[in-house]
């Protein structure tokens, strides 16, 4: 192979040898930052892997912990009555130690990535373990991807700190760090690297990123070992025409379209009635608390923490689903984290999602599960901007041939929500309609 000559810049090369020397000299590069990035991907997905067993281990611990104040001293005591000092405690944790874990976690990370990119204290790991851990495990109604993406991003920002990476560097590896942490949580490899690059914009994907995301959500899914909450579903979608199907798929997208808006409209009341009370936050954190705990009591505790076995009962068809579970879920889950509780969101869209499916399959005498696991994909989409990773997880976690058609539910949710979600920190890459205009 032929070299330019010593001292002379590309430009100087011989019309016939300068494709040679580009091409050399692109595919050297690309060879170095393919190996750069598999090895810091691979890093991040180690860590963020490790910390997300970390926590999911904790949690399990502390589920197993207030579980035993029911009944305390023989008393009608539920675990759940003690909401009131505990998310006060999760605002003291917060405001005094790292304000930047406030709320669902993602949406601080979306921020950091924006603004500062992707820089992060690292107190924040230790501070968002603790305060989702009190939240959650007293019957607080939020997620556990949130606290991981933060986490992930909190540690992968002191790796870039410890490695003097440049900022544009440390932004590419928080995102793997946002989307290990999703893959993690939910035993989800590809759908989790995708939501890390893919939440970020409304309508726009950071493709530099995806190779390094993709490795670090493999990885940690892998040292994490956290499995989907997915139960094997029965062939009842068989009796389905494929046209039929379709068009089933197109109305109950709409119809989860609708559930995510509920949601974010939600969330976004509930913020301005609590606004007016900003200057007594630990009040606020009580009174929270005090209202989640009556929910429970007379709606029951199903609508507390996690909810994964309603989750896991909605997508295996066993039990009945209430009509409304979905709604008293958005209630529960917009007041914890309006009113303090620390936690992430997308577990509340799995439980939302599934309990309107099958709830709503019940009343057209059609396959609950079956549409208990659109839902579950959909309202993803929807609430969080995000069709493609949602798609994909369709196609990852359920079987093919039900996963094409959730995948088409999800990109109609994603439609039919607008320009609106649940992180408010995304940016808009495009309009989802020319009618739309910003304000």
């Amino acid at each position: 192979m032929h070299k330019p000559p010593s001292g002379r810049n590309l430009e100087a090369v011989p019309p016939e040898l300068a494709d040679e020397t580009k091409w050399y000299t692109e595919h050297r590069t690309l060879l170095f930052t393919t190996g750069k990035w598999a090895v810091l991907g691979a890093v991040a997905g180690i860590c963020v892997g490790f910390a997300t067993r970390l926590f999911l281990w904790v949690l399990e611990l502390s589920f197993n912990l207030t579980k035993r104040l029911d009944g305390l001293g023989g008393l009608k005591i539920r675990y759940y009555f003690f909401l009131p000092m505990a998310m006060p405690a999760c605002v003291w944790l917060i405001r005094n130690f790292a304000p930047a874990a406030k709320g669902h976690g993602t949406e601080q990370v979306i921020a950091a990535v924006h603004q500062r990119s992707g820089k992060m204290d690292w107190i924040i790991a230790p501070i968002k373990l603790i305060a989702t851990i009190l939240t959650l495990a007293f019957g607080g109604s939020v997620g556990k991807e949130g606290p991981c993406a933060q986490i992930g991003a909190a540690v992968t920002s002191a790796f870039a700190d410890l490695m003097r990476l440049n900022n544009k560097d440390r932004r590419k590896l928080v995102i793997c760090g946002i989307g290990a942490g999703f893959a993690a949580v939910f035993g989800a490899p590809v759908s989790g690297a995708l939501f890390g690059i893919e939440v970020l914009y409304v309508g726009r994907l950071e493709y530099p990123v995806l190779f390094p995301c993709l490795i670090a959500g493999i990885i940690a899914h892998l040292v994490c070992g956290a499995h989907a909450p997915v139960p094997v579903l029965h062939d009842s979608f068989l009796e389905f025409g494929r046209v039929s199907l379709v068009l089933w798929s197109l109305l109950f997208g709409l119809i989860f379209g609708l559930a995510a808006l509920l949601l974010i409209e939600t969330m976004r009341g509930m913020e301005k009635a609590l606004r007016t009370f900003k200057r007594y936050p630990y009040i606020v954190a009580a009174a929270g608390g005090a209202v989640l705990a009556a929910i429970y009591a007379i709606a029951g505790e199903s609508y507390a923490g996690l909810g994964t076995e309603t989750i896991e009962s909605s997508l295996s068809g066993a039990t009945h689903v209430m009509l409304f579970a979905f709604v008293i879920k958005t209630i529960t889950t917009s007041l914890t984290l309006e009113a303090g509780g620390s936690g992430g969101i997308v577990t509340a869209l799995f439980f939302i999602g599934a309990t309107a499916g099958a709830a709503i399959a019940h009343l057209f005498h059609l396959p609950e599960g079956l549409f208990a696991s659109f839902g579950l994909v959909a309202v993803l989409a929807a609430a969080a901007n995000t069709p493609i990773a949602a798609a994909v997880m369709g196609m990852e976690l359920l079987p093919t041939q039900i996963g094409v058609y959730a995948a088409l539910a999800a990109c109609t949710a994603f439609l039919i929500v607008g320009h609106r979600s649940v992180y408010a920190s995304q940016k808009l890459g495009f309009s989802k309609s020319s009618g739309w205009i910003e304000t």
